[in-house]
């Protein structure tokens, strides 16, 4: 997200941007699961276990070996799943972005008035209409202070 410049700008999402990204990671998923897919390189590299030889100590080290192929066989997959979700989020917050950005341009329509957005209410036509220009709409007024008493009755009434 970027700043604007200039009054009302706000923050900006570049939803490109987002798409570019999660491209970029499903790239670099599509490489590393080409080459370094731990299951498969895992099943690549294993060596015999008389590799090393068919003495005891040979056989201790074949086993801390594959303690740490089978480790970094884990750690390799979980890195191909977490780029994989990264790659999945980046898709799904550009489409969330691209929703909202899609229901607020439905509701932004300018009306009829010319200024104003969106369906106005019965208060805002009420607030912006005179009572002999919309007949069956109720006409509110403001409240009077505690006190006052009702225009044109004689009364003095306070100032405000």
């Amino acid at each position: 997200m970027s700043t604007g410049n200039g009054g009302g700008a706000g923050y900006r999402v570049e939803v490109d941007n987002l798409r570019a990204f999660a491209s970029q990671v499903r790239g670099l998923l599509d490489e590393f699961q080409a080459r370094a897919d731990g299951s498969r390189t895992h099943g690549q590299s294993g060596v015999g276990r008389s590799a090393f030889g068919t003495f005891p100590e040979a056989q201790a080290l074949f086993d801390k070996y594959e303690v740490m192929r089978d480790s970094l066989r884990d750690v390799m997959n979980y890195l191909q799943d977490t780029i994989d979700e990264a790659q999945r989020k980046a898709d799904l917050t550009a489409g969330n972005y691209e929703e909202q950005e899609t229901e607020t341009t439905r509701g932004l329509k300018v009306n009829s008035d010319g200024w104003s957005v969106g369906g106005t209410t019965i208060a805002t036509q009420v607030g912006y209409s005179s009572s002999s220009s919309r007949p069956g709409v109720p006409q509110s007024s403001p409240n009077p202070p505690a006190g006052a008493t009702p225009a044109g009755s004689g009364e003095p009434q306070s100032t405000w």
